[in-house]
């Protein structure tokens, strides 16, 4: 089978929608219990809702790792520092999140990812000054409008020179409630996220999204603790059911319930 190259999961699509080619799946016995730590509040990735854990990579594993691969999953949210640590004590099998090379010490990755989020760039659909938003090609550009950000964002601190105009809100739900009020001209940052965030302030159909190509994509990739049992194995066999269920597009079904 020839390998898959690269998951494009985020393209917009017209004024507020997307088109997502991603993830996949094949399928074998497996009996053992794998652990799955989550970020419990890193929506719509990975969140605790009435104690459970649900999001877009949950369900990813549930489908790739529970019901092709056949194995009984166990997901736990934590605070993101602790989720990440829990594992190298033995507490917790699997992280889906950037293989760093700091990770890779103590982590075994799948080849490609299983989601990945590309950046993108929102305004709202009445700015008078759209077409000049439409324009935006480099982060220089985005130095003649309002930018909008949340706290805590380590892409954005990354990512943007300091001489760009930012203000910076409490989450990602006020930075579209500020574009919709015409308080601030544009956002930039993880397509995913904010797609879904534009869904949950009921604004889909008053914000303008399409793809900028600055910064690095969001890249979320299956990885297991390397002291797992046959790990090496697993991830092999996982990279082959990531292939299948890009062909049926078990990953594409999963993301779009969620924007």
């Amino acid at each position: 089978m020839t390998r898959i190259s690269r998951r494009k999961v985020l393209t917009m699509l017209g004024a507020t929608g997307a088109s997502l080619a991603f993830a996949p799946s094949f399928s074998f016995a497996g009996s053992d219990t794998i652990v799955c730590n989550w970020n419990k509040s890193f929506p719509p990735y990975s969140m605790e809702r009435n104690g459970v854990m649900t999001g877009i990579l949950v369900e990813c594993m549930d489908e790739l790792l529970g019901k092709r691969m056949g194995y009984t999953l166990e997901h736990k949210g934590y605070d993101w520092p602790e989720a990440q640590a829990l594992i190298n004590s033995g507490k917790g099998d699997t992280l889906c999140t950037n293989n760093t090379d700091t990770r890779k010490q103590f982590m075994l990755f799948s080849e490609e990812p299983v989601v990945e989020s590309l950046p993108s760039i929102f305004c709202a659909v009445d700015n008078p000054r759209l077409p000049q938003i439409n324009n935006i090609q480099s982060l220089d550009d985005l130095k003649d409008f309002r930018q909008v950000d949340y706290k805590g964002n380590g892409w954005a601190n990354k990512t943007f020179p300091p001489y760009l105009r930012i203000t910076y809100v409490e989450n990602l739900l006020e930075v579209f409630k500020m574009i919709s009020r015409g308080e601030a001209d544009v956002f930039v940052g993880n397509g995913l996220a904010a797609m879904y965030a534009v869904k949950q302030t009921g604004l889909k159909n008053k914000i303008h999204a399409r793809e900028l190509p600055v910064g690095e994509a969001s890249s979320f990739y299956f990885g297991i603790r390397r002291d797992y049992q046959d790990a090496n194995k697993l991830v092999k066999e996982f990279d082959e059911t990531l292939d299948e269920a890009m062909l049926d597009n078990a990953t594409r079904k999963i993301i779009m319930h969620y924007l």
